[in-house]
């Protein structure tokens, strides 16, 4: 997955995305797929008052269309977290590849995503539909 910004997270988010991976380990010893990347990117993350962040700025429970490079096929999908996870419903768990490649990623940018078994996909973010902060939903 190549940047080219920095990653912005909410305060929180940062906080739930924490929580989550501390239930994530205390469920089971193994952790589970993902776990450490995640753990890497909120290291990286720029933290940000929730109600400061920018509209265009994926956050956890957004919904954004992507579309895959050069096919141009598009995909409309929801950031959560792992309990919330439902693929049939396009709801992307925040420790699969596509997930943590969409967390803190903007509008207009070109995420990498490599999915074990498949090759490497390039996605673009194209469109916000839906960015909980943006519409004042700061308990999603």
């Amino acid at each position: 997955m190549n940047r080219t910004n920095e990653i912005r997270l909410t305060d929180l988010d940062a906080a739930r995305l924490e929580r989550s991976l501390i239930e994530q380990l205390r469920e089971s010893p193994e952790p589970a797929q993902g776990t450490a990347e995640l753990e890497e990117l909120l290291d990286a993350a720029a933290v940000v008052p929730s109600a400061t962040i920018d509209p265009n700025i994926v956050t956890m429970n957004s919904t954004v269309v992507l579309e895959e490079q050069p096919a141009g096929r598009r995909m409309t999908v929801t950031l959560v977290y792992p309990r919330d996870s439902d693929p049939e419903r396009s709801r992307v768990s925040v420790l699969s590849p596509v997930g943590r490649a969409l967390v803190g990623a903007r509008v207009g940018d070109s995420i990498n995503v490599s999915v074990p078994g498949n090759p490497p996909r390039d996605l673009r973010v194209i469109e916000m539909q839906y960015q909980p902060e943006a519409n004042g939903r700061f308990d999603l």
